[in-house]
C-alpha cells in the first residue's frame, strides 16, 4: 500500500522503516552485516534485504516487523557470496543476486527458499535487473566493465553473452 519506506544502513547491520507520509521512524531492525539493497515481494509484500557483508538475503514479514527466514546465496562450504543489488521476478517466485565476492549470480527459488542455480558472471558483480516476463536477467560487473546477459527460459540459466561496455 506504499505507506512505508525501507532504507538499508550499509555501514551497519540495520534496516530502517519510515512512515512515508509523516517521515517518522517506525522501526530499526537488525538484519546482518552490511545490508545493501531492499525490495518488497510483489505477491506477499514481504521485504527482502541483500546482506552484502555475509552470504544471504534476509526475508522479513510485511512491514519488516521480524525476520522470517534467511536465503543462502552460496552452497554450504563455499565462500560467502556477499550478494548486492538483487532483483525479483514479476510474480515473486524468482530472485537473482549478483555475488560480489564469488563472481557469479545465484538464482533463488523463493517459494522453497533454495538455490536453484548459480551462473558465472564477470568480475565483481554488483547489480542485477530482469525482463518483465522473467525470460532473462542482467548482471553488471564492476571490475570487468561488462554486463552479463543470462537466459532463464530453459531448465538451467545460460550465460548468453557478456556485453563489453568499454568496446
Amino acid at each position: 500500500d506504499q505507506k512505508l519506506i525501507y532504507q538499508t544502513q550499509w555501514f551497519d547491520t540495520k534496516l530502517t522503516v519510515f512512515d512515508r507520509t509523516t517521515g517518522k521512524l517506525v522501526r530499526n531492525i537488525d538484519v546482518g552485516e552490511a545490508p545493501a539493497h531492499v525490495m518488497t515481494r510483489v505477491d506477499t509484500d514481504q521485504v527482502h534485504v541483500s546482506i552484502n557483508g555475509e552470504g544471504d538475503v534476509v526475508e522479513l514479514s510485511p512491514g519488516a516487523q521480524y525476520i522470517e527466514r534467511r536465503l543462502a546465496t552460496q552452497y554450504a562450504g563455499e565462500s560467502a557470496a556477499q550478494p548486492h543489488a538483487h532483483w525479483m521476478s514479476h510474480d515473486g517466485k524468482i530472485m537473482v543476486t549478483p555475488n560480489s565476492n564469488t563472481n557469479d549470480s545465484t538464482r533463488l527459488d523463493i517459494p522453497s527458499g533454495t538455490i536453484a542455480e548459480k551462473t558465472a558472471t564477470g568480475f565483481l558483480p554488483i547489480a542485477s535487473s530482469m525482463m518483465p516476463d522473467a525470460s532473462k536477467y542482467y548482471v553488471s560487473n564492476f571490475l570487468s566493465s561488462t554486463i552479463s546477459v543470462i537466459d532463464l527460459k530453459g531448465p538451467h540459466p545460460t550465460l548468453i553473452k557478456n556485453i563489453d561496455l568499454l568496446a
